[in-house]
């Protein structure tokens, strides 16, 4: 399975991160004369593991969502496929 991590900053840009190489789209509908964008994203498992860390990750079913503690959290995500160099 591919991992997609999208990364805000604090100012509210944003780096998407994938495994695998994506062909990654934005629709802005803010702009209707030109609204698709095609963006680029830093590819590598050892990059989006890098974002991941080894926090936990909250889910929509989370009964919180204030961050550790406070509610069910799924275990860090593992990637399932080995990289062979």
């Amino acid at each position: 399975m591919n991992r997609i991590v999208i990364n805000m900053d604090p100012q509210g840009g944003f780096t998407v991160y994938s495994d695998e190489p994506i062909e990654l789209l934005i629709v802005c509908d803010h702009a209707p004369n030109d609204r698709v964008y095609q963006m680029d994203a830093e590819i590598g498992v050892e990059k989006v593991q890098q974002q991941l860390r080894t926090d936990p990750v909250g889910h929509k079913h989370d009964s919180q969502t204030l961050g550790s503690g406070h509610g069910p959290r799924k275990p860090p995500s593992r990637r399932k496929l080995e990289v062979i160099k």
